[in-house]
């Protein structure tokens, strides 16, 4: 028994801490009790866990391994609560459904053979190393064929007859005072026959078979199992199936991700450079333009000292300002005011609004895939987003749109490059 018990508490661990044994007879049940038991007295349970089980008595006997540091009480009893309620314990199930028929959608007076239809349906499952069991958790008692850990409803449902209706004497009476009255043409009578519907994987999918003329449904229970197998088997394929093509699809679309990412990072890789080129050309520009500027006030400021020397201005007022606009120049002078061309970072990290005019379509943001919505559609019928050039084209009097709205006189830049002039209150 310690033995037994070693190795109960070896397969509680290899199978995540729980092991379920489907209505076991009450000897079995039994014996499961006892090699609980040892695992506990001979201290086989690992230190800070405690075995627990449910179906002393009846239904599946559900073992677990639980942890004293987090023990997850809800899990357990609603495990414990289901034990007691779904269960394929023979006695059990045919008792509840003697007890609450009503599950099994047939008149009464089909009810016996619908409780013998399910007992032969057992022995045939039973057979074939499946069970039928009944859930009680359901306002009526519902029927279930277990094939390994895969549970299908069993439906037993009596067919009816459209037969026609015969008036009764309270119509006949209700007919002659009154000519308009409508009685129906058929009246719908249980018919006797039976039909099963057991379900498949899937929104109200489900195998039908009935009785006929030529055989009823008690001689078709091991072609109704086989044809369950099957079924199952089939679903299981078509899971598998769809789970592959998932998987393939998801795949398709991160190889598509990680190649668009590829193109941006290239992209942007490639735009980084001619950008950082760009800013260092306009802060050399900036410096240049400052230099001549600064030179320019000096040259200035040499002339009003000449010209003073002719004029009998308040010589005073004139110095101030000459002093002024030397100081001024000496501010903006790259080569000696205080930013100069020497304190400016020579490897320029360009940002993301800078690389704009080296990506086309591409979005400048950082750690982002490109994203539809910032490149210009190419597909047909489709609608330009606003703010890009496509959109601006297709406006009313847009470049693209062929009427041309009336603009005033263009004042055209001069062609090469323009110098910019610093005056000495731009600082």
């Amino acid at each position: 028994m310690v033995e037994q018990a070693r190795q109960l508490v070896e397969r509680l661990q290899a199978e995540g801490g729980t092991v379920r044994v489907e209505s076991p007879d009450s000897e079995e049940r039994a014996r499961w009790r006892r090699v609980i038991h040892a695992a506990k007295q001979h201290g086989l349970v690992t230190a800070g866990f405690h075995l627990k089980h449910t179906g002393r008595a009846a239904g599946d006997l559900i073992i677990r391994l639980s942890n004293d540091d987090d023990p997850d009480e809800t899990d357990w009893n609603r495990i414990r609560l289901n034990t007691r309620r779904v269960t394929t314990d023979p006695d059990l199930v045919f008792s509840a459904l003697e007890k609450n028929p009503a599950g099994l959608e047939v008149t009464e007076a089909s009810v016996p053979r619908a409780l013998d239809l399910i007992r032969s349906l057992a022995a045939e499952a039973r057979r074939r190393g499946h069970r039928v069991g009944v859930n009680t958790k359901t306002k009526n008692p519902s029927v279930y064929l277990q094939v390994d850990k895969t549970r299908r409803r069993v439906r037993l449902i009596e067919e009816h007859d459209d037969v026609p209706h015969v008036p009764t004497e309270q119509e006949a009476r209700q007919l002659r005072r009154n000519r308009w009255m409508v009685l129906p043409k058929t009246d719908r009578v249980a018919s006797g026959r039976l039909r099963m519907e057991i379900a498949r994987a899937g929104w109200d999918k489900k195998d039908t078979w009935a009785d006929d003329k030529r055989t009823p449904l008690e001689k078709r229970l091991r072609r109704i199992i086989r044809d369950v197998e099957a079924g199952i088997a089939a679903d299981e394929e078509a899971k598998q199936a769809a789970q592959r093509a998932h998987d393939e699809y998801v795949a398709e679309l991160n190889r598509r991700e990680a190649e668009e990412r590829r193109r941006w990072q290239a992209a942007i890789d490639e735009a980084r450079p001619q950008a950082a080129e760009l800013l260092r050309k306009k802060a050399f520009r900036r410096a240049y333009d400052s230099w001549i500027s600064a030179n320019e006030i000096r040259a200035f400021c040499d002339a009003l000292e000449h010209a003073a020397l002719d004029q009998l201005a308040d010589s005073g007022n004139r110095t101030r300002w000459i002093d002024w606009a030397r100081a001024a120049a000496d501010r903006l002078d790259p080569a000696q005011g205080e930013r100069t061309l020497a304190e400016i970072g020579f490897d320029i990290e360009p940002k993301p609004g800078d690389l704009r005019p080296f990506i086309g379509d591409w979005s400048p943001a950082a750690n982002t895939a490109p994203n539809a919505t910032n490149r210009l559609s190419t597909r047909p019928g489709s609608r330009p987003m606003p703010g890009t050039t496509a959109w601006a084209d297709a406006q009313p009097g847009g470049a693209g749109s062929g009427h041309a709205q009336k603009r005033g006189p263009v004042r055209r830049r001069p062609v090469g490059p323009v110098r910019r002039r610093h005056s000495p209150t731009d600082g």
